[in-house]
């Protein structure tokens, strides 16, 4: 027999790769039905607001149309929110946000039913509005839900913050505007719905099936076990397809449920841009302080997010932002407010890092503050400060188990980029930094959340020992199907050929929560685990019969069965064919939920997490001081990753989380006027292309072993979260200027470098 490598860690090909690369993946859009309907949507362009009046008549008349749903027509419930009941599938009376929804039109074709959508005849009452997330927590200004604009407020309360003052030699007081982000996914929003006489079907590009499933239900007004979801292909995310995929898919599943034919309905991409969520605007305050040997003494921050106009995932993203808000350093006393203010704004949903990459970016500017206030390299700053095995408590008084791998990560970042200097990919004549993001992610949902973080498996071996396996989380580009795979293929000692992973169908495994917080290998990967487990109770008690030994002997290896000594051997195939005739079952289900956690919402004590992953990364940039722009030209990336699964896949989370993070930081304005986004196209919002793509050296550490399969960590949060941090400080050491706010347009560079820059007037007369 040919020795064959062990999947795990390995560089074999994508599971999805040849139906994507030959354009035989079946994405919403290229799924038609007979009979078909295409969706349109009828929204509000102006908020907030009351509607007077709203006449579809018009509408109804149009050629092709064969429905129009208002508030009045739904069958059920109106209501789509997912964690608070605040938000409308369609206005009753209340605009609160651009984009509300007024009507539903169900066409032959999109073109007939989105130029109905445009003759929805309405009269809106215009009200005052609050765009500003400071302005809409100040006493009288106008409310969107009840008598405050105050959602909620999180706290981390450690040690004493005023005693610790008088110990600081220096201190940094500074404010952070950070801005928004849209998901920029290459597919926009789709589903498809088919009514299937007192049950309906509904295909959809998301996150969680299972979020679908529970609002279906919900505006249908049918038991959960008449909806089924399944995901089909679903062209990118990053946390824009958790939520507010429920609301496409309600408005489909009303169509079809009143014209009993299937409906599909599917974003435009300058629509997608203007009514989807976005990832939440920040302002944070700091006030740190360190004494003169460089030891950080206290750290207080105040953090206000945009939470738009309803609730969403605010609270959630809240959550994380909040114990985040230190970093992986050791402070002796924290004192954290998060709140999250209600405004007419685009509301803010789940994106890459969830709250995260804000907080650090500001963490790691003042870091760079107080270093240089103290005459101290940043990186040696970072050294003295940063959590490691004997100073391994975090600011919500969570003991983290060794080796503690900030230092490891950062040190190692920190030799990649200075082994080599970085490839100029800019003009010599520019002016070039380096920054440093080094930044610690709790992996799987917050303690909070801790009732979703769940996870079903279903293993089915079949007669000739391949295996197909049903998972409750999503892919979504991110690589779980081969991740998952893979785990299986090294669990059941089967070349991973053999295995085939599907993706979820309510109808075909468990509630399985939502694919985020870098949970789908670690939550999807430990519950075919626990299937793995129990399908070899069986297979393995008849392996060792065939081959004369003790079940408790039986180890499985690139499709055989062996004895302990490795001198007996069997394929698997022959023991699956043996189960088969003896009537043996051979399909296993399995689940994972996570340990239960303590903590205390009132301090912020307690364990958020149960474990994390620390990255750093090193960023050198190379600055236009003339025109203010900014070429990334390398990113050093260390990663505490546990255990590798797939290594390609590994390094190219990295790479991706990279250039989205570049594009967040550097180029991607969300301009808004009175809520209403102005600039809802490629054109004008600009996302990274391969050209801006820097040079990559990247080095995953599997010193730490995390509690994911076979010791893995998540990563897809983690190889965002620096970058941004690390661009910024790389921007502002080349310039030798503090920038407070992002992205790092050109107008803000150069109203950063002050009034004896040459376009510093210009600058200030286009802004007014």
């Amino acid at each position: 027999m040919t020795e064959q490598k062990a999947p795990i860690g390995g560089r074999h090909v994508r599971i999805d790769a040849l139906s994507k690369l030959s354009g035989e993946c079946r994405y919403v859009a290229d799924i038609s039905l007979p009979g078909m309907l295409h969706a349109a949507v009828a929204i509000a362009p102006q908020a907030p607001g009351r509607l007077l009046s709203l006449d579809s008549s018009r509408a109804g008349k149009m050629p092709g149309v064969r429905a129009v749903i208002t508030a009045s027509d739904l069958p059920a419930a109106n209501l789509v929110g997912v964690i608070f009941p605040d938000q409308p599938l369609l206005v009753e009376e209340r605009i609160r946000m651009v984009g509300d929804r007024l009507a539903l039109i169900a066409a032959e074709d999109a073109e007939m039913a989105w130029e109905a959508a445009r003759v929805v005849d309405f009269e809106i009452e215009e009200e005052e509005g609050v765009y500003d997330c400071v302005r809409a927590l100040e006493a009288g200004s106008p409310t969107l839900h009840g008598d405050s604009n105050l959602l909620k407020t999180f706290h981390v309360l450690r040690g004493e913050v005023e005693a610790e003052k008088d110990s600081a030699a220096v201190t940094i007081e500074a404010e952070y505007h950070i801005g928004g982000q849209d998901h920029a996914y290459l597919e926009t929003q789709g589903c498809l719905a088919v009514p299937e006489g007192d049950r309906i079907t509904i295909i959809a590009s998301c996150q969680c099936p299972f979020y679908i499933q529970q609002a279906v239900s919900r505006v249908l007004g049918i038991p959960l076990a008449s909806v089924r979801v399944e995901q089909a292909a679903t062209g990118g995310a990053f946390g824009g397809k958790e939520d507010y995929p429920s609301e496409p898919a309600a408005c489909a599943a009303v169509l079809a449920w009143k014209t009993r034919r299937p409906v599909r309905l599917i974003y435009p991409r300058e629509f997608d841009l203007q009514v989807s969520t976005k990832r939440h605007a920040m302002v944070i305050r700091h006030h740190w302080g360190a004494d003169a040997g460089g030891r950080l003494r206290f750290a207080e921050v105040d953090c206000i997010l945009d939470g738009g106009a309803y609730a969403g995932l605010s609270t959630v993203v809240a959550e994380r932002a909040n114990v985040s808000a230190i970093g992986p350093y050791d402070v002796p006393a924290v004192k954290v407010e998060t709140r999250i203010a209600l405004t007419n704004n685009l509301f803010g949903g789940a994106y890459r890092g969830f709250g995260q990459p804000q907080v650090s970016v500001a963490a790691e500017a003042t870091m760079d503050r107080l270093a240089r206030k103290l005459g101290m390299d940043p990186l040696e700053f970072r050294r003295i400060n940063a959590l490691d095995d004997e100073r391994n408590t975090t600011c919500t008084g969570q003991a983290l188990p060794q080796p503690v791998m900030a230092l490891p990560c950062l040190d190692q970042a920190t030799e990649m980029a200075e082994a080599s200097p970085a490839p100029r990919k800019a003009p010599e004549s520019w002016l070039r930094g380096r920054g440093i993001g080094l930044s610690i992610y709790g992996i799987n949902l917050h303690r909070g959340g801790q009732f979703l973080d769940r996870s079903s498996a279903v293993l089915i071996l079949q007669p000739d020992a391949s295996l197909i396996v049903r998972i409750g989380l999503t892919e979504m580009g991110q690589g779980v199907l081969t991740s998952i795979q893979t785990v299986a293929a090294q669990a059941m000692g089967l070349p991973v050929e053999r295995v085939q992973v599907w993706q979820p169908d309510t109808t075909t495994v468990a509630d399985s929560g939502p694919t985020v917080a870098s949970r789908g290998t670690h939550s999807a990967g430990r519950a075919v685990l626990d299937a793995v487990r129990r399908l070899r109770e069986r297979l393995d008690p008849i392996a060792a019969e065939l081959l004369g030994c003790d079940a408790g002997e039986i180890r499985l290896e690139a499709g055989f069965a062996l004895d302990s000594t490795g001198a007996k051997r069997i394929e698997i195939a022959e023991v699956v064919r043996e189960m088969s005739g003896r009537r043996i079952e051979s399909i296993a289900t399995g689940w994972y939920r996570s340990e239960d956690r303590v903590f205390d919402e009132a301090t912020g004590q307690g364990e958020p997490y149960s474990s994390y992953a620390v990255a750093c990364h090193v960023a050198d940039v190379a600055v236009d001081p003339e025109l203010g722009l900014v070429r990334v030209e390398r990113v050093c990336a260390a990663h505490d990753i546990g255990k590798v699964i797939h290594r390609t896949g590994a390094e190219g989370q990295v790479q991706g989380g990279i250039v989205q993070a570049m594009g967040w930081v550097l180029t991607e304005d969300l301009k808004l006027e009175k809520g209403r986004l102005i600039n809802p196209s490629f054109t004008d919002y600009l996302i990274p292309t391969a050209d801006d793509a820097p040079a990559f050296e990247i080095a995953l550490l599997e010193d730490a072993p995390g509690r994911g399969p076979f010791g893995a960590k998540g990563l897809g949060e983690p190889s965002f979260i620096p970058a941004g941090a690390a661009i910024r400080n790389a921007v502002s050491q080349a310039l030798g200027v503090e920038i407070d706010r992002t992205p790092l347009l050109p107008p803000t560079i150069v109203e950063a470098m002050g009034e004896e820059h040459p376009l510093a007037e210009l600058i200030r007369s286009i802004r007014g």
